[in-house]
């Protein structure tokens, strides 16, 4: 029984990239027979959540696992999830629409309490988006501009870049099926690297990486306080090119040094830059997760501005990017 606890701890662990630790549940001995008679209870740490797993050695028929789920209620508070040896389309797709929870070792798990959708080791995972989310386009980034010669893991950027163990396994999904990087396992880790030339993939992603920029704030009486973020926007391309100085300083902060800069005494938003003494770009992540000084990184002030109109600025793009040594 314990190699079967086991191996489900490894596959959430591996799968989730998260701790996590399972052991039997005292509170089943006050259960009905019926359902010790069907299950073994397992209770967990899952990231934030706590889980109880209950384990049978045949599939559920989904309509009663929503009554056994329910009359866990008045024993259990939290969420509950059915591990099961197999699983077949139909009782997936009933399960789903029912909301419960499960996993089947090394195949598959749906865990919406933890917002972990549905995953088939046998079937290739299709990506659903044309854009890599904040957190890939962070770690593509990071690993473009700080190419290692010994392959990466996802908890150790995790602790770096400052996002979850399982925030990094995703992103780290999502570049793979990009083809972006390259995964192989190590034992329990998944170590990657880049899956080609720095330059090659650089190019080859622009249509997957989006600005960092989620909206502009244009301020008054910021000056000194709106300066503590990273020069950005023209501010930045003038450090690294010809291009002349804006008239509106600009800087870049994560939301919510945003916020915060916002409720200092004094500061005032405008509705446009013209009378504005500071111009705010508020970005989808920390703008010095990516930068070493005091102006935001090349490849992200890129991103920002390429879709830029104005000539001038496309020249010193172009000029800013002979720069980069990849």
């Amino acid at each position: 029984m314990r190699h079967k606890v086991k191996s489900l701890e490894t596959y959430l662990r591996e799968t989730l990239h998260t701790p996590i630790r399972l052991e039997h549940w005292p509170g089943a001995t006050t259960l009905p027979a019926y359902l010790t008679g069907q299950y073994d209870f397992f209770d967990g740490t899952v990231g934030s959540a706590h889980i109880l797993f209950l384990r049978s050695a045949e599939e559920p028929m989904p309509s009663a696992a929503k009554k056994h789920e329910s009359a866990l209620q008045q024993n259990w508070t939290g969420p509950v999830a059915f591990v099961f040896e197999r699983i077949t389309p139909r009782t997936r797709q009933r399960m789903v629409s029912e909301g419960l929870s499960f996993v089947v070792p090394g195949n598959q798990v749906y865990l919406p309490a933890l917002g972990v959708n549905l995953r088939e080791r046998y079937r290739t995972r299709v990506q659903t988006t044309d854009r890599l989310r904040p957190s890939a386009q962070v770690l593509f980034l990071h690993v473009l501009a700080n190419r290692s010669p010994a392959p990466g893991t996802p908890s150790g950027l995790a602790r770096r870049l400052g996002y979850t163990a399982m925030a990094m396994g995703q992103a780290l999904n999502q570049l793979e099926d990009a083809k972006l990087v390259t995964v192989h396992k190590e034992g329990r880790e998944r170590l990657f690297e880049l899956a080609g030339e720095p330059a090659d993939l650089w190019l080859q992603a622009q249509p997957l990486l989006a600005s960092p920029i989620r909206r502009r704030r244009y301020l008054t009486g910021a000056a000194p306080s709106g300066r503590k973020g990273l020069a950005s926007g023209l501010s930045a391309l003038a450090t690294y090119s010809a291009l002349a100085e804006p008239i509106v300083p600009v800087v870049a902060l994560d939301r919510v040094k945003a916020k915060s800069l916002l409720e200092v005494r004094g500061v005032q938003e405008l509705p446009t830059a013209d009378e504005a003494e500071l111009a705010v770009e508020v970005w989808s992540y920390e703008p010095g997760l990516l930068s070493e000084g005091a102006t935001v990184d090349r490849l992200s002030l890129y991103l920002s501005l390429r879709d830029d109109t104005d000539e001038r600025v496309q020249s010193a793009l172009d000029e800013m990017m002979r720069g980069v040594t990849w």
